[in-house]
């Protein structure tokens, strides 16, 4: 029998899921309010490039299915039935719904416990996480420009700063396009010196045999990874890349399940994975994909393009993450207000973030209204073929 003097324990059934679409200049956010019969709200996040109505539906049609009157706090359950039950499962839209219903599970269970994500994955690892920039350098082509930006990322003590110096490039750009992306990564080596690490990200483009003609320049100018120099699903043209190069390879945002990043580490030519945390499904098949880099010595970098509540919850795995090695950060490079969707917004400081010892993801609670002060925007779509994309930034 239930001792009656004993405090109630709480179960978090989840009783509604709001949905807000959030427009950043380029993209659109995504976030799931989860609330509970306890009175517990959660958020998560589940942002992903340019299919933001999509994921809102599956976020609702999740919901319904699987999600309203069950515990947020069997998330293995919750998550392993809203992915085998669709069947058709693995894809990124439907895997973003669910990390962002599952990461909210996270927010409300460390709420319940008064606890820290991170506590409850086996505790804080670090005092403070170094961080890379992206998006500092959407000032313009002009390479005084470059430079000028390099060095106030430098100045904020970022460990790095990651470029796509390729303009609208396709997969083999002629020789006066690549000499013009060298250039621009000497002017920024210049500009920040040896000690800074300069990310070199192709998105992609290129074609095997130019990425390791360009990859020679870059192994001179001491770049510190080369990010998807051609697309990811063609597993061995990209570990021959790896092969053929010094620098080392990175990839892994466009993966989105374990068993697809198990190939790419399977090849031996991977030296830095970067699965996305919303991609893959949540904070716990993240935990799972760095067990299994761990497992080749290989480091993790989560892929973090997006807004403040997929910001916490890397920091959340960051800091109980053995092979962690530094956070992609976008913070002071998107709009301020981002700041304003939450109590306690992540931010960087001195370029590196600090690990918040707050319940759940630390943020707090979530702020609908000023999401709503930035509503969906249709036309906030980035497509990194078009000329000049990088000013959008």
């Amino acid at each position: 029998m239930t001792d009656p003097s004993e405090p109630r324990r709480k179960d978090c059934r989840i009783t509604r899921i709001d949905t807000y679409i959030v427009a950043a200049r380029w993209t659109n956010w995504v976030f799931a309010h989860v609330h509970t019969d306890d009175g517990i709200a959660g958020v998560g996040e589940g942002s992903l490039e340019w299919q933001a109505p999509a994921v809102e539906a599956a976020i609702k049609t999740l919901a319904e299915r699987a999600a309203i009157g069950e515990t947020a706090l069997r998330i293995e359950a919750l998550r392993q039935r809203m992915n085998r039950d669709e069947f058709a499962r693995g894809g990124p839209v439907v895997n973003s719904a669910i990390g962002a219903i599952e990461m909210a599970c996270w927010d409300i269970v460390g709420k319940a416990l008064d606890r820290p994500v991170y506590d409850l994955l086996g505790g804080r690892l670090y005092d403070r996480l170094p961080a890379y920039a992206n998006a500092w350098y959407g000032a313009g082509a002009d390479l005084p420009e470059v430079a000028a930006a390099a060095r106030a990322v430098a100045e904020k003590g970022y460990r790095g700063l990651k470029l796509d110096p390729f303009g609208d490039s396709g997969r083999d750009p002629d020789r006066r396009r690549l000499n013009a992306a060298v250039r621009m990564v000497e002017t920024v080596r210049d500009a920040v010196g040896p000690e800074v690490e300069i990310l070199i990200d192709a998105h992609g483009r290129l074609s095997p045999g130019t990425a390791i003609d360009v990859a020679k320049d870059f192994e001179r100018l001491g770049v510190y990874w080369f990010e998807e120099p051609c697309d990811p699903e063609n597993v061995q043209a990209l570990a021959k890349v790896g092969r053929s190069m010094r620098v080392r390879l990175a990839t892994g945002e466009r993966c989105y399940t374990k068993y697809h990043l198990q190939a790419l580490l399977g090849t031996n030519e991977v030296q830095v994975l970067q699965p996305d945390i919303i991609h893959v499904g949540g904070i716990l098949e993240a935990k799972k994909i760095a067990a299994i880099a761990d497992a080749h010595y290989i480091p993790v970098s989560y892929h973090n393009p997006f807004g403040p509540v997929a910001t916490a919850a890397a920091i959340q795995l960051d800091a109980c993450t053995t092979n962690f090695v530094m956070q992609e950060s976008f913070c002071e490079y998107t709009p301020a207000w981002r700041f304003d969707l939450l109590e306690h917004p992540p931010r960087p400081e001195g370029g590196h973030y600090g690990i918040p010892t707050r319940p759940g993801l630390g943020v707090g609670e979530f702020r609908p209204e000023a999401a709503r002060e930035h509503p969906y925007d249709a036309k906030a779509f980035l497509p990194m073929w078009r000329e000049n994309w990088r000013a959008s930034f």
